[in-house]
């Protein structure tokens, strides 16, 4: 008797429980599938990644009329769209336009809507411009009427392409150098100096965003040492073994550094170990020749190590550095 009344009520509590869910079901909006379940594009991602970054770089100059701005940055543009198969052109193209749409485009009419604002339709202006960028350069690149296509003949597609202006999937030599001013506080006492570095590091691109980086520095400064009796500028050098991570967001990166140091002086040669601790934001600008100069602003915090030859130290460091990028 008991089978039976379980077997009875069964379909009746998986009615209950289904009709239960129902509004639940209803209310949730349907969930997007994972990013992991397609894999992602490369060669788009890339030629997405160069175009953006090429549109953001003219708008940093004043945007004005879409036709001559595009003209400007229509060569860089080019180089990129030519080097992409028709395939990774078309699929970018299309996700430019669902992109628009999402953001609640044609950019005219949410202008519109928007009582004529444009910063409420900053991202969507971006998007339209960079769509409008890649298909004035395909339509370039494979010619129209009797224009002739416009792409080097020595340049051919390749669905192995992965953007020219990020350093994704590649190798680069990284050369970069400036001026430090610096707080050097030892023994009770804080002195101030000014000096500079130079550093060389092999970057290797883990994908369009993160690029890791390793080398070697050497710098040095010389501090402010005032006294009752004189005052003098002793100098002190730093060789180190930097290791940087860094994010790239189009024109702008921001990295984090670690690094192992030597310390010595000019008075004692004799190396102190110590360690250091840094981060940056620099700019930069389109690849020339294959090579992408940039500027930023970093600071670092130093600590040399407490040894029988001098007591522990620690420095305060900031200053401008420039660099390049160097697709070799």
């Amino acid at each position: 008797m008991g089978k039976v009344s379980a077997l009875a009520w069964g379909p009746v509590l998986a009615a209950l429980l289904a009709a239960s869910a129902a509004p639940l079901a209803e209310a949730a909006p349907p969930r997007a599938p994972p990013e992991e379940a397609a894999p992602r594009d490369l060669a788009v991602v890339g030629l997405l990644v160069d175009l953006e970054k090429m549109v953001e770089v003219q708008q940093s100059l004043g945007w004005t009329i879409d036709r001559y701005e595009i003209d400007e940055i229509m060569s860089p543009a080019l180089m990129s769209v030519c080097s992409a198969t028709a395939e990774t052109r078309a699929t970018a193209l299309a996700a430019l336009d669902r992109q628009i749409l999402e953001l609640g485009g044609p950019v005219e009419e949410a202008f519109r809507r928007g009582g004529g604002d444009l910063d409420e339709v900053a991202e969507l202006l971006f998007a339209t411009r960079v769509r409008a960028l890649l298909a004035e350069a395909m339509r370039r690149a494979r010619g129209a009427g009797d224009a002739p296509a416009e792409c080097p003949f020595w340049l051919r597609p390749s669905p192995a392409f992965r953007g020219r202006e990020t350093d994704a999937y590649r190798t680069t030599l990284n050369v970069e150098g400036g001026g430090i001013v610096v707080l050097e506080g030892a023994a009770g006492r804080v002195l101030p100096g000014a000096g500079g570095s130079a550093r060389m590091l092999l970057g290797s691109g883990l994908d369009e965003r993160w690029t890791f980086l390793a080398g070697g520095e050497f710098g040095g400064t010389a501090q402010l040492e005032q006294t009752e009796t004189k005052t003098r500028f002793p100098i002190s050098f730093v060789a180190a073994l930097p290791m940087v991570l860094r994010y790239h967001a189009r024109t702008w990166h921001y990295e984090g550094e670690l690094a192992s140091l030597a310390y010595f002086t000019q008075d004692d040669l004799r190396l102190s170990p110590g360690l250091r601790a840094g981060a940056l934001v620099g700019v930069s600008s389109l690849r020339m020749r294959g090579v992408m100069p940039w500027a930023g602003l970093g600071i670092a915090v130093e600590h040399v190590l407490e040894t029988h030859r001098r007591p522990a130290q620690w420095n305060l460091k900031g200053g401008v550095r420039v660099g390049f990028d160097w697709d070799f």
